[in-house]
C-alpha cells in the first residue's frame, strides 16, 4: 500500500443554467448530488449534496462542498441534479469530471446530460496551507528520573482515522527540568492535520533515558484551533492517572505565529501551467518488439508496462496543461535513416515539431514508433535531461513549470553527467520523474533520488533542491495506479519550493461568489463548450442574481437514483482493470458505476 501525499482541503461552488423543467404550473425545484471516486474504486461514494432552490431554472446553490484534493491520485467526480418532489424526485441530468480538471482550471462549464449546463469552481479552503510557529512550554511535569527530575520532549501525532496516529514532529530534549521551553515549533498546519483545525492531534510528553525505554510523562489530545491560541493549556494525563482526575504536568502555549505560505493551488490559480514531456528507452535490453517477452511488445488485450505508465501519470498530468500538447522523445535507439544510437529523438520523427495531442497521441506515437525504430545502446539520459532544461529556460519561470517522465529498462551508464545535468536543472522550473520498467537492478538509479540527503555532482556542486523521483514499476505491478500516485505526490512540494527559491510570491486573486463571475459575459452561461478556458481570476465580472433564501431546503437523497450510467470515455487506450474497492457501508446513497 503506497502512504498518500498530504492532501489540500478545497470547497466546490456548484450553480447551473437552462435546466429543464419539469414541473407544469411552476419551474423546477432544483437540486445537486455530487459523488466521487478515487484510486481504485469501481465506485462511485457520495460526497454532499446542496439544498433546493425553489422555482428556478438557473441555481446558484449556496450549499458547498468541502472534499480533501490530492494531486496525485484521479479523483473522479459524478454531479446528478434533480427536480425536487414529494413523490418521486426527477433526474435532471448529470456530468462527469474529475476534481484536478476543476481545480487546474479554476472554473469548469459541464455539458449536463439532457439539458442546460453546470458550473462548477473550487477553492483552496482558507487557511488550510498556513504554516505556525509554536512557542511551548511545560510546567510542573512529573519527575521521572531517580536522582534528578526528568529530560522531557514532546512528539506530536497526526490522527489517520480509527484511532490511528502517524508522527509529524519531535521536539529536542530539555535536560534536568520540570518546567522545560521548548525552542519554537515551526510545522506546517497541511502536515500537522491536513490543514483541517478541528482535527484531533495528538501530543505525547516523555522523560528521555540514556538507558532503557524513555519514560510516558502524559498525553494530550487537542485540534489546531485549540494551539492557536496564545496562552491556550492543555492537561497532561497518563492511561493510570486520568480516571483519577490527577494530570502529570501542563503544556502552555506562550506565543503563536500564524504565516500564510502560498500552496500549489495558489499558483494554479494565478496562472502557473504544468507542461509534461516524455523520453522512452529504445535500448536493447528491452528485447526485439517481435518477441513476446520484450518490454516493448504491443499486445492489444494487455498494455505492456510502458503503456501503463505513460497512461496512468499521463491522464492525472494533462489535466493541468492548457493546449494538451506534449513533445515525445525516444533514446538509445536507431531511428529509420539514421546509422548511430540517437540519445535524442522525436517520436514524430520531425526535429521541429515533436508535440502530439494528449495521452492518446503520445501512446499512438509510440506504437507506431516500434516500427520506424531499431533497438540499440547503451542507457544515456543526460541529452534528454538537457533537452527538457533547454526548454524550461526558454520560458518564463513563473508561468510554466516542467515534468520529464523518463520511461528505462536499466541502469544509466552516464551517471556522472546525468547527476551535473540534474544539479544544473535543480535551479529551473522543473521536475524529473523516472520509472523503472522490467526487472533489471535498479539500485543506482536510487543515487539520483536524493530524499534524505543532498545530490552533489563530481565537481562539488549540490543540487538546490531535490528535483528526482524514482520508482521501479516492479513494485505496483499489477497496481499502475498506486504507481502514478507514488511517482507524482512529490510535484506539489518540488513547484511550490521553486517558486518560493525564486521568490516569486504573487498577489492571490480575491475570492467572489461564484455567481459573479461572468463567463465570457454570457448571463446565464448557456452557449459555454464543456472544455472552456475560463477560470475565476481572469473573468469579467456579471451581476447573477442569487436564490431567495427562504426557499432553501435539504432534501433526502433520491432512493431510486439506483444507477449511474458510464461516463462518456473517448479514449482508444483502456488500463487493466482496477481491483473493486469495498464500499463504505456508512454510505447509503452509492452507486455502481
Amino acid at each position: 500500500m503506497v502512504e498518500s501525499y498530504l492532501s489540500t482541503k478545497v470547497e466546490i461552488f456548484i450553480c447551473a443554467r437552462n435546466l429543464a423543467n419539469m414541473d407544469s404550473f411552476s419551474k423546477s425545484d432544483p437540486y445537486c448530488l455530487v459523488y466521487t471516486k478515487a484510486g481504485e474504486s469501481s465506485h462511485y461514494h457520495e460526497m454532499g449534496q446542496t439544498e433546493v432552490i425553489s422555482d428556478n431554472l438557473n441555481p446558484n446553490w449556496r450549499t458547498t462542498i468541502i472534499c480533501d484534493y490530492f494531486f496525485e491520485t484521479k479523483q473522479l467526480m459524478k454531479f446528478s441534479v434533480y427536480d425536487y418532489d414529494d413523490n418521486k424526485p426527477d433526474n435532471l441530468g448529470e456530468a462527469f469530471t474529475s476534481l484536478g480538471e476543476i481545480v487546474g482550471k479554476g472554473t469548469i462549464i459541464l455539458d449536463l446530460s439532457k439539458k442546460g449546463k453546470l458550473i462548477v469552481r473550487a477553492e483552496e479552503v482558507k487557511g488550510s496551507n498556513d504554516n505556525y510557529e509554536f512557542h511551548m512550554k511545560g510546567i510542573k511535569l512529573d519527575k521521572k528520573d531517580l536522582f534528578g527530575k526528568s529530560d522531557p520532549y514532546l512528539i506530536f501525532y497526526r490522527s489517520l482515522g480509527s484511532n490511528s496516529w502517524t508522527e509529524v514532529y519531535r521536539t529536542e530534549i530539555i535536560k534536568n527540568t520540570l518546567d522545560p521551553t521548548w525552542k519554537p515549533i515551526s510545522i506546517s498546519g497541511q502536515k500537522l492535520c491536513n490543514g483541517d483545525k478541528n482535527k484531533p492531534i495528538k501530543i505525547e510528553c516523555f522523560d528521555w533515558d540514556r538507558i532503557g525505554s524513555h519514560d510516558l510523562i502524559g498525553i494530550t489530545e487537542v485540534t489546531l484551533e485549540h494551539l492557536s491560541q496564545n496562552g491556550a493549556r492543555f492537561e497532561l494525563f497518563t492511561p493510570n492517572n486520568k480516571n483519577k482526575g490527577k494530570n502529570s504536568g501542563v503544556l502552555e502555549m506562550s506565543n503563536v505565529i500564524i504565516k500564510k505560505v502560498l500552496s500549489f493551488i495558489d499558483y494554479l490559480r494565478v496562472g502557473v501551467q504544468i507542461s509534461f514531456s516524455l523520453a522512452i528507452d529504445y535500448t536493447g535490453s528491452n528485447g526485439e518488439f517481435s518477441s513476446l517477452s520484450s518490454l516493448h511488445h504491443i499486445n492489444p488485450n494487455s498494455p505492456n508496462q510502458y503503456e501503463q505508465a505513460i497512461w496512468e501519470v499521463g491522464t492525472i498530468l494533462e489535466v493541468y496543461d492548457t493546449d494538451k500538447l506534449f513533445p515525445v522523445f525516444g533514446f538509445g535507439g536507431v531511428p529509420r535513416g539514421e546509422h548511430k544510437a540517437n540519445h535524442c529523438f522525436p517520436l514524430t520523427f520531425d526535429i521541429s515539431n515533436p508535440y502530439v495531442q494528449g495521452v492518446n497521441g503520445i501512446l499512438q506515437a509510440y506504437r507506431n514508433s516500434l516500427s520506424l525504430v531499431s533497438l540499440s545502446g547503451p542507457t544515456l539520459f543526460n541529452n534528454v535531461i538537457r533537452n527538457c532544461m533547454a526548454v524550461a529556460q526558454s520560458t518564463p519561470p513563473q508561468a510554466f513549470y516542467h515534468i520529464l517522465l523518463i520511461l528505462t529498462d536499466g541502469a544509466i551508464m552516464d551517471m556522472d553527467e546525468t547527476i551535473s545535468c540534474i544539479v544544473e536543472a535543480s535551479n529551473l522550473p522543473m521536475s524529473i520523474i523516472i520509472i523503472g520498467v522490467g526487472n533489471a537492478d535498479f539500485t543506482s538509479m536510487e543515487n539520483l533520488d536524493c530524499d534524505n540527503g543532498v545530490l552533489t555532482d563530481n565537481r562539488g556542486r549540490k543540487a538546490s533542491r531535490d528535483i528526482v523521483q524514482f520508482v521501479p514499476f516492479y513494485k505496483f505491478k499489477g497496481n499502475p495506479v498506486a504507481l502514478a500516485a507514488e511517482v507524482l505526490k512529490e510535484v506539489p512540494k518540488q513547484l511550490t519550493g521553486f517558486m518560493q527559491m525564486i521568490n516569486y510570491a504573487p498577489a492571490i486573486p480575491e475570492d467572489r461568489p461564484l455567481s459573479q463571475i461572468v463567463v465570457e459575459a454570457t448571463l446565464p452561461p448557456l452557449d459555454l463548450p464543456s472544455e472552456s478556458k475560463v477560470s475565476a481570476h481572469n473573468a469579467p465580472e456579471v451581476y447573477v442574481p442569487e436564490a431567495p433564501v427562504e426557499d432553501a431546503y435539504v432534501p433526502e437523497a433520491p432512493v431510486e437514483d439506483a444507477y449511474v450510467p458510464e461516463a462518456p470515455v473517448e479514449e482508444t487506450f483502456v488500463p487493466e482493470a482496477p481491483v473493486e474497492a469495498p464500499e463504505d457501508s456508512n454510505n447509503s446513497h452509492d452507486h455502481d458505476e
